[in-house]
């Protein structure tokens, strides 16, 4: 009896739900028939119906995710590109986890006709990669970000993030060969193009274009030289000559390393010194705005032995100034006794060495442009001991013309430099200099007003010319 009871209340409690809420049964029920019905011509490619479908669906329901997605495709596949893009711009501002759905809105608005919505592009192509990491995607996302120099640094890093999957991606390779071309950095630029090249089936014409400007400059080249000076001057009096030949070649798109090779001679009234040189330079450029210059020397003509000469610098460039600290052991021109050594008094005297620490910056100022060059070290002499050094150097250009390449200028050098003792003397003497042979006063100041006239052809100094005149201070006190 019970139970027959329980069971007349709970029926008649459905049928009172019927009764009083007809509505959200039948909707419930039509949403359901339409959707399936919407779904049913999807399928078979019937887009108009299955439009009219999923509208219906999202009438009676406007939040149903599923029928604001298909709408969005049926749109498409009608042919409905514009309503297409307003449906998914909706259906995306309420469910952003829909990567399929953000890369081909991306994708969409690349259209040229969608120009004035670049911004949508790449906040789609960020809502995607987001939810999944598609190397395909990114490259597309990065490809359009290399379209405009503004977004050509976050280009890179996405065509990187895409070749740490696929290293041997030859369009990643080509894209940042151009971004990296478009923000100047031609050494990055050669090198990508140069491996876009070796991963691609047939390299095409923009990237053989793109690989044959960034070569200009970078051939090998081979030359001869034929160097000669004289000072005739006593006791400061040489007279030198080279007879050689130099190359340049780059070994990779960041080094460049030159070679120089051949005989040279020195003398003067009463001596003789002669023998090989070989240099070896190497420029290593780390980025843009870092590089690493080094050169050895070996000369056999010192009388003094064999020599091994070093010059190591660091560059530095920022955007208002550049600063080059380093370090060089270099040969002194002073006279024959520093040059080359000379055995006239019966002991081993002169083969005078530079050894310098130092340190350049360059800035502008306004139409000023400075180089500041202070420096610290000791200068080496046989039967001598090491003699301090310090000084600066001072130099300050102001351009007045440029024309064709032609640069005329007005600069103002200044070189200020300091020795522990002087060793300008070339025998040994308890009242003369100690004998170095090269000129070591306690102070010395130059100074030289004077006009330059610079010709300038691809990036490399073609003809120098300047000339004024120098004021000096000496104390030899």
């Amino acid at each position: 009896m019970n139970f027959t009871r329980v069971i007349a209340v709970f029926f008649l409690m459905n049928l009172l739900g019927s009764v009083c809420a007809p509505h959200t049964w039948a909707s419930g029920f039509t949403e359901s028939w339409y959707m399936s019905r919407g779904k049913a011509n999807m399928k078979i490619g019937n887009y108009k119906a299955a439009i009219e479908a999923f509208e219906k669906v999202l009438e009676i329901n406007p939040g149903n995710r599923e029928a604001m997605r298909s709408l969005g495709l049926a749109y498409e596949g009608q042919g409905l590109k514009d309503k297409a893009i307003d449906q998914f711009d909706r259906y995306l501002e309420e469910h952003p986890d829909d990567p399929e759905i953000a890369f081909k809105q991306a994708e969409s608005l690349e259209w040229s006709r969608y120009s004035y919505r670049q911004k949508d592009v790449l906040k789609y192509y960020r809502m995607g990669l987001t939810r999944k990491d598609d190397a395909e995607m990114r490259l597309k996302y990065a490809k359009f970000l290399a379209q405009h120099k503004e977004t050509s640094q976050e280009a890179i890093t996405q065509f990187e993030k895409v070749l740490t999957k696929e290293p041997r991606n030859a369009e990643a390779h080509k894209g940042l060969a151009k971004a990296y071309a478009w923000l100047g950095d031609h050494d990055q630029a050669l090198y990508h193009s140069t491996l876009s090249a070796r991963y691609s089936k047939e390299e095409t014409g923009d990237l053989t274009a793109l690989r044959r400007a960034l070569m200009k400059g970078r051939e090998p080249t081979v030359g001869g030289e034929f160097p000669f000076f004289i000072q005739p001057q006593k006791p400061y009096d040489l007279t030198g000559l080279r007879i050689g030949a130099h190359g340049k070649y780059n070994l990779t798109a960041f080094t460049t390393t030159t070679i120089e090779a051949g005989y040279e001679d020195y003398w003067n009234r009463s001596e003789n010194a002669s023998g090989n040189y070989v240099s070896v330079g190497t420029q290593y450029r780390i980025n843009l705005k870092n590089q690493i210059d080094g050169t050895i020397e070996y000369h056999s003509f010192a009388r003094t032995g064999e020599d091994v000469l070093l010059n190591l610098a660091y560059t530095h460039e920022r955007d208002l100034y550049s600063i080059r600290p380093g370090f060089k052991r270099e040969l002194r021109y002073d006279s024959f006794l520093a040059l080359a050594g000379s055995t006239t008094s019966g002991t081993l005297l002169g083969g005078v060495r530079s050894n310098l620490l130092y340190s350049e910056l360059a800035f502008a100022y306004g139409l000023f442009q400075f180089g500041v060059t202070p420096f610290l070290g000791w200068v080496s002499a046989e039967s001598l001991s090491p003699n301090e050094q310090l000084g600066i150097d001072l130099k300050i250009e102001v351009p007045l013309l440029k024309n064709n390449g032609w640069e005329l200028a007005t600069e103002y050098l200044l070189s200020l430099s300091h020795y522990g003792s002087d060793q300008s003397g070339f025998l040994p003497s308890a009242v003369e200099p100690l004998p170095g042979g090269y000129f070591s006063p306690r102070i010395f100041l130059n100074q030289i007003p004077r006009f330059s006239l610079t010709f300038t052809q691809q990036d490399k100094n073609e003809f120098h010319l300047a000339g004024g005149p120098a004021f000096q201070y000496i104390d030899q006190t």
